[in-house]
């Protein structure tokens, strides 16, 4: 008998030998046990992850239908299975007709002629404590005593456990390698997207700002429109140029024409060029400049304030392709990538019937949020230091920032984004006694700036649709940055002489004590003819 066990254990050591495949040896193990020694239906049950129930989950000799009732909870079945795994002792069942203990979940019967069946279970074990149970049954043989079986199948558990085990670290150092093979993809990627957009003058890489770069590199190379949405000073022009050097269009030109910038009757002008005499002034050919960024791009800033009739035209040119210059009989063929920019709310616009809905979705196609420096603190520190070297360098100086200078930036709700923030900087440097900019610094050059009350849609380029009703037009909401903004006005010039002659022409202690910039002082003062003296 010692020599057919020892063969047993031979064939099953043979199994471990073999690359590791954990079904397929601990079936070997389970098909060993019953073709060599009469242990039939063997199983082997484990935890279910996150609950207090065992499933069968290998097994060999037993039908699908046989293994859909093997499950068992530790907490509530007095089986033998739950028995051995709660406790990690042997369980046997002589007689599977007269023990009570014995619960039916697997159809044993099924697989035998009848007559008199044990069970036999023995836990696996890990450290001394059950991680799960081999069970097999034994029909007939009864001359034979159990406890060669016992000993058995004990070996064969500790040849089942070993397999689990080195499974489990297998699968686990898998996923390990997995997760850190993401993770470096991830760095790598990240310090990629760094790089471009660094060489691009795009300084950070908070998280809002790399999802924006991200979604710019991943459409640079098709020829798909891009609406850059974003707050003013949010630097779509310096996007708007990262996505034609890393499109394919990267050696032709890039032209870029700002909507609001130009006046209505000079704008179609500008975008579709002339013909001699066309008009009065038109004394030459004028090529526009949808015609100069054929083969390359063309960056359409603060497309919402094109009038509908130029809306119409653009939507035709980039249907057909072609150009039809102001007096000219002869259309112009055009090849060129449309990138736009805009910081209004373009479908409150379509709502109100300020702009086009064909030429919306015709521009529409891949829109990229731009963040607003408010939501990008995590790069205040790395700007407000580039932007202290450039005054250095432009200054000859050596300023610096204090640490409790960074707070005071990075709790500033900035409206006018990075180009505030510049501005601030260099307002902070020219007008402080020491090359050290404290907090208090920062503060006092902070208080001297604009409570612009934006209208919300200016601050949200794209807000939610529940947001803005489909058919209603956007609520004009404000918001409050610190100082009033308002148009320059006659009136306003007896109060700025007599703060002038209040400071002894300090224009400095003057625009403070008036609650404006000095840039905005001298600027009414040249305009109002206010004079200097």
């Amino acid at each position: 008998m010692m020599k057919r066990e020892l063969v047993v254990i031979l064939e099953m050591a043979k199994l471990l030998e073999k690359p590791l495949d954990a079904p397929r040896t601990i079936q070997g193990i389970l098909r060993l046990l019953s073709q060599l020694y009469g242990l039939n239906c063997g199983r082997v049950s484990l935890p279910e992850a996150n609950s207090d129930n065992l499933h069968v989950k290998y097994s060999y000799g037993l039908a699908v239908d046989d293994l859909k009732a093997g499950r068992f909870n530790l907490h509530v079945d007095q089986g033998v299975t739950g028995y051995v795994m709660r406790t990690g002792s042997i369980g046997l069942v002589p007689d599977v007709d007269n023990e009570p203990l014995f619960v039916r979940r697997i159809t044993e019967l099924a697989h035998h002629g009848g007559g008199r069946m044990a069970f036999i279970s023995v836990p696996i074990l890990e450290s001394g404590k059950p991680i799960g149970v081999l069970s097999v049954q034994r029909e007939g043989m009864h001359e034979r005593p159990f406890d060669g079986d016992i000993s058995l199948l004990r070996v064969a558990a500790a040849m089942v456990g070993q397999v689990l085990r080195i499974h489990q670290f297998v699968v686990e150092q898998t996923e390990h390698l997995v997760k850190e093979n993401q993770n470096l993809r991830h760095s790598i990627a990240i310090e990629g997207m760094l790089k471009q957009s660094l060489a691009h003058g795009i300084l950070g890489s908070s998280p809002a700002l790399m999802d924006a770069v991200r979604s710019t590199i991943q459409v640079a190379h098709s020829d798909a429109p891009v609406m850059l949405l974003g707050e003013s000073g949010t630097g779509k022009e310096k996007f708007a140029r990262m996505i034609h050097q890393q499109s394919d269009r990267r050696e032709k030109p890039f032209i870029c024409i700002n909507c609001a910038a130009i006046p209505a009757d000079l704008l179609e002008s500008e975008l579709f060029g002339h013909t001699k005499g066309a008009f009065t002034g038109a004394s030459q050919n004028k090529q526009g400049k949808i015609v100069q960024a054929d083969g390359g791009t063309l960056f359409l800033d603060e497309i919402g304030d094109m009038p509908l009739s130029l809306q119409a035209k653009l939507l035709r040119v980039l249907q057909e392709k072609k150009v039809d210059p102001i007096g000219s009989n002869e259309a112009v063929s055009v090849d060129f990538r449309v990138i736009t920019a805009t910081h209004v709310n373009l479908q409150a616009s379509v709502n109100q019937g300020a702009f086009r809905l064909d030429l919306f979705y015709r521009l529409h196609v891949v829109p990229v949020h731009l963040p607003p420096l408010r939501e990008r603190q995590d790069d205040i520190r790395q700007l407000a230091l580039h932007f202290l070297n450039e005054l250095n360098h432009h200054y000859e100086r050596n300023w610096s920032l204090s640490t409790d200078a960074f707070p005071v930036l990075e709790n500033f709700d900035w409206p006018g984004n990075i180009r505030q923030l510049q501005n601030v900087l260099e307002r902070a440097a020219l007008t402080s006694e020491q090359e050290l900019l404290t907090a208090e610094t920062l503060r006092r050059a902070l208080s001297s700036e604009s409570s612009i009350n934006v209208p919300v849609g200016n601050r949200a380029s794209n807000p939610p649709a529940a947001a803005q009703s489909a058919t209603a037009p956007a609520v004009a909401e404000t918001r409050q940055y610190g100082r009033s903004y308002n148009w320059v006005q006659q009136g306003e010039a007896e109060q700025i002489r007599a703060m002038l002659s209040q400071t002894n022409n300090n224009q400095s202690e003057a625009a403070r004590r008036l609650n404006i910039s000095l840039r905005q002082l001298r600027y009414r003062v040249d305009k109002l003819g206010i004079g200097r003296a």
